[in-house]
């Protein structure tokens, strides 16, 4: 049975990659981290795309973008290419580094986007990572609420001009959205 066309359209996607099962971890230290955001600040560069959020897991990735029509396909292409080669030559490993293509679903509307952004942001703390979003190193969840620098690379102004519809002051709020006891009830 062939697989459903992708939605290459313009517009905001939720995108996630899992690594091999064959192969422990994605990402085995720092090192491989960086090199991919390297890697991934570049597909974003050439491809004219916009990084809302991202977090690095151990296993996996997700990632927010804001896209043109047919940088979807091309960004991600160049990004899992590029890392693949880099974990390969690293390594001593040959063939796939990732389970499958990359998985992505659009954000329809601002509630989907606070529901993902929430999401994505929590991720570590449900997989017992870390006790809170801004703890994780590898998110951007820190620098989008001001409790880091934020990567060069993430442009989160659509998400908190989502929130400031909802709220006067959008970093609290999206801060009480994701940290807040119970995820995904509104602000």
């Amino acid at each position: 049975m062939p697989r459903r066309p992708r939605d290459t359209s313009a517009g905001l996607f939720h995108v996630f990659v899992h690594g091999l099962w064959a192969v422990p971890t994605l990402y085995r230290d720092d090192r491989d981290r960086l090199e991919f955001l390297r890697h991934f600040a570049y597909a974003m560069a050439k491809t004219n795309s916009i990084c809302v959020a991202y977090c690095l897991m151990t296993s996996h990735y997700h990632l927010i973008l804001k896209v043109d029509d047919g940088a979807l396909p091309a960004a991600m292409h160049m990004v899992n290419r590029r890392y693949a080669r880099h974990y390969n030559r690293t390594y001593g490993l040959r063939g796939h580094v990732l389970f499958d293509r990359y998985g992505s679903r659009r954000i329809v509307d601002e509630l989907d986007l606070l529901d993902t952004f929430t999401y994505v942001a929590r991720n570590p703390v449900t997989a017992g990572v870390c006790p809170e979003p801004a703890a994780h190193r590898w998110s951007s969840y820190a620098g989008t609420v001001g409790l880091a620098e934020r990567s060069s690379f993430v442009d989160p102004s659509c998400l908190l001009a989502a929130v400031g519809r909802l709220a006067s002051d959008p970093v609290a709020a999206l801060r009480r959205r994701v940290e807040g006891p119970v995820p995904g009830t509104g602000l």
